[in-house]
């Protein structure tokens, strides 16, 4: 680098060492620690993360949570923090497993192991939120060698949306996705401006989680009650019109105030909040995921003007749509 007279760097945090020596201006990437004052970071909103983790588990109707980390991580730990107060504001337990993670001579059978009886005494079924992918991919690994049912038995979820990984496993890893894409312009912009002296201030670069890419390991509906699980099942295969309550009383085969009632037993909210969840979840998957217009995303969803889908999104998630798109990613 001194070679070739570097101007700034975007490095790798076990880089730091080797580069600032050099006294560029530098942003470092994503971590496993965040570095603290006198740095400019890319850093993860963890604690959302941790939070979006246990929303989505929550919605599946479980009842028993795991976390699976690595402690004295900081991203992990943040992670769990996140988790933790939304599952047990919930009224519900989390059991956690997270082994120190300054022991890389320990052998993935050791590891193995402990997540094994682990497993067993977790009450089920149960919905886990793993510190990352790769995690996720050995903890379902765990679950086929001991005979664990996905999802049934237990619904894993990843963090990060690494489509190799998450494709990989048996069955499909859901995983939380991170706007890790606007993250990097925002860090390139960010070292473009110290580099012509337009800031000297350090500052922190933070990419959120977006949306949950749901796949095979949390197809589960973990609820005894029929009338419920038919009603979602209602829901979600028609996230994409516009239904109501009235809509799901003859699907359910009960009255307004059954419906009401068992929703709010299992669920903790009503039918039509979970009608406005659904369909919200599907308008930012196709917001992320696609390169529809804004228009055809409304289309897409039910709405017959532009007007009332970006009315209903703002007011169901405070931002509009072409903000939530921007923040989410780059075009």
């Amino acid at each position: 680098m001194r070679a070739w007279k570097a101007d700034g760097a975007i490095l790798l945090q076990d880089r730091l060492a080797d580069v600032k020596p050099l006294g560029i201006p530098m942003v470092v990437s994503i971590g496993t620690r965040r570095l603290g004052k006198g740095y400019s970071q890319i850093v993860c909103d963890d604690e959302a993360i941790g939070e979006l983790g246990a929303t989505t588990l929550l919605g599946l109707g479980l009842r028993h949570f795991g976390y699976c980390g690595l402690s004295g991580l900081e991203f992990s730990d943040r992670r769990a923090v996140g988790f933790s107060r939304c599952i047990e504001g919930a009224g519900h337990e989390v059991h956690h497993y997270s082994p120190q993670a300054n022991h890389p001579e320990q052998s993935w059978y050791a590891e193995q192991k402990q997540l094994d009886h682990w497993l067993g005494t977790l009450p089920k079924p149960a919905g886990i939120l793993v510190c990352n992918d790769d995690r996720a991919r050995m903890l379902s690994e765990v679950c086929r060698l001991r005979g664990i049912r996905m999802p049934d038995d237990v619904a894993i979820l990843g963090v990060d949306n690494d489509q190799q990984v998450c494709g990989s496993a048996n069955p499909p890893l859901s995983s939380i996705a991170l706007a890790t894409e606007r993250g990097g312009y925002e860090a390139a912009s960010l070292l473009d401006a110290a580099m012509r002296g337009r800031s000297a201030a350090a500052e922190l670069v933070a990419v959120s989680p977006t949306h949950v890419v749901s796949r095979q390991s949390t197809d589960t509906l973990a609820i005894d009650d029929p009338v419920v699980v038919r009603s979602l099942r209602f829901i979600r295969d028609n996230s994409n019109k516009d239904i109501r309550v009235a809509d799901l009383l003859s699907a359910a085969g009960v009255s307004r105030r059954t419906l009401q009632d068992r929703f709010k037993e299992y669920l903790g909210r009503t039918p039509m909040e979970e009608i406005h969840r659904c369909r919200v979840e599907r308008i930012e998957h196709l917001l992320i995921e696609t390169n529809m217009t804004v228009g055809e995303v409304a289309t897409a969803s039910g709405f017959e003007a532009d007007a009332h889908f970006s009315r209903f999104f703002s007011r169901q998630t405070g931002i509009t749509p072409r903000e939530y798109r921007r923040k989410g990613r780059i075009y």
